[in-house]
């Protein structure tokens, strides 16, 4: 009697726990928020930035941490502005509708007063996003920022191959709150035309080179040298960054990507952060595998991944490597 009193306790909780709505999945891309001033993020945006424009092309943002970004925003001084959809999340699926997605980019980009679009969040949803937009719908705005890193390298890489806006990599609203002390003064360094480093690098493969840089996340960057809007990498220095994959993938969408010739033009290479990865201990022989592969100057170490150490990625910044350090120069802004 005893015995199955339990059992049809444990079978109950069961059936209440299937029931139970599941809590959104914490993202990679969030840390921990240790840092405790409010105002912290002030003057990190580039200058003329006043209002700024939230959207969430991607995944649901389901933790208080995208909706904390945005309020640190907002403190830093910003106007903001959330985009309907940017919380919206389909029943079964964690994002928006794609009409809702797109109807967001829309009126972000077109909107005057705005003169930054942020993202919200990466997870996957970029790729439908940017496989269904109707370029002729943007404004010709070449001075528009528009921000966000992870699964938003499909949108970054995008505009820069459409030659639309002012794209950066870099932290989005969830990733803000735990933004480490040194990336809030490298990003403010980057967007204010300021000097960045020099940084010290570990040589793979060694040679100076300079050029302007893109970046971005090597499974969505495998993904994008297959559409119509991956753009010509010639004379850039490539910032790679792997995330919540294993590294037999990161070896597969490695050489991918030299198949579709993504890096014979390019100026240099640069390994990033390979956070949460399945047989991490095999990623470095990896990397040694296909670095004299790419024919160009091959780095790794510099602070631009899934960790509280972001430093943001301008794509119209000239970046040097010069005796293994790394400097963006500064320019006028």
């Amino acid at each position: 009697m005893k015995k199955i009193l339990i059992f049809g306790v444990a079978l109950m909780m069961a059936v209440l726990s299937a029931a139970k709505p599941k809590a959104p999945v914490q993202d990679a891309e969030i840390q921990k928020e240790t840092l405790k001033n409010e105002k912290r993020f002030v003057g990190i945006l580039p200058p003329g930035v006043k209002t700024v424009a939230f959207i969430s092309p991607g995944s649901y943002p389901g933790s208080k941490a995208h909706k904390r970004g945005i309020e640190l925003i907002k403190n830093a001084g910003y106007k903001v502005k959330v985009m309907p959809n940017a919380f919206v999340r389909q029943e079964k699926v964690a994002q928006a509708p794609l009409a809702g997605r797109l109807s967001d980019f829309y009126a972000a980009w077109n909107d005057p007063e705005v003169d930054m679009i942020l993202c919200v969040r990466g997870g996957r949803g970029s790729e439908e996003v940017m496989d269904n937009i109707d370029w002729s719908k943007l404004k010709d705005r070449p001075e528009l920022y528009v921000q966000g890193y992870s699964d938003i390298t499909l949108i970054t890489g995008a505009l820069l191959a459409k030659g639309k806006g002012h794209p950066i990599s870099g932290f989005m609203s969830g990733s803000l709150p735990g933004l480490s002390k040194d990336s809030i003064a490298a990003a403010k360094k980057i967007n204010h035309g300021q000097q960045l480093g020099p940084i010290k690098l570990t040589p793979m493969v060694g040679g100076d080179c300079k050029g302007l840089p893109f970046a971005g996340l090597i499974s969505r960057l495998s993904t994008l040298s297959s559409k119509n809007y991956c753009p010509d990498t010639k004379g850039r220095i490539i910032f790679l960054e792997a995330v919540s994959t294993s590294a037999e993938q990161i070896k597969k969408d490695l050489y991918n990507l030299m198949e579709k010739k993504f890096f014979a033009n390019a100026a240099g290479v640069v390994f990033c952060q390979f956070k949460r990865c399945k047989d991490a201990e095999k990623i470095p022989a990896i990397l040694e595998e296909i670095a004299p592969k790419l024919g160009v100057p091959v780095y790794k170490g510099f602070h631009y991944g899934h960790s509280a150490r972001l430093y943001s990625i301008d794509f119209m910044r000239p970046v040097e490597i010069k005796k293994g350090q790394l400097t963006f120069p500064a320019v006028k802004k």
